[in-house]
């Protein structure tokens, strides 16, 4: 059965490494104006940003591996382990999810079994 609303026409989400790399800066100043998160970096390795990741969560990526496939958070060559908390805090902040809830791939993959001591979890 097909959706009656299904739009097969996405808008394209805005990759700051690509604008970067083609030395587009005045696109690069429009996202930071528009939102100062697309200027704080996530993902050094990918040059992935705060706003980037934002935006992929609004649009469902809402585990990991969404996460990792819709903006290369977590490729690089330190495969997440610069990262993957911090993406877990936006996850966890921008869902309510609780970090033992944030999994890797859905239900069964999740990433802590247990509520951590301070310092690390929902701070």
């Amino acid at each position: 059965m097909v959706k009656r609303t299904f739009n097969p026409i996405r808008k394209p989400f805005p990759k700051l490494r690509t604008i970067v790399k083609d030395n587009n800066f005045d696109m690069l100043h429009k996202y930071i104006n528009s939102d100062a998160a697309y200027s704080k970096l996530v993902c050094r390795c990918e040059n992935i940003t705060e706003g980037e990741i934002v935006h992929a969560i609004k649009r469902g990526h809402i585990t990991m591996d969404g996460i990792k496939f819709a903006t290369r958070a977590g490729m690089g060559r330190c495969q997440g382990g610069f990262c993957t908390y911090r993406v877990m805090k936006i996850l966890s902040r921008e869902t309510g999810l609780e970090f033992t809830e944030i999994t890797k791939k859905g239900e069964g993959s999740e990433i802590l079994k247990i509520k951590l001591d301070k310092g690390l979890g929902n701070d």
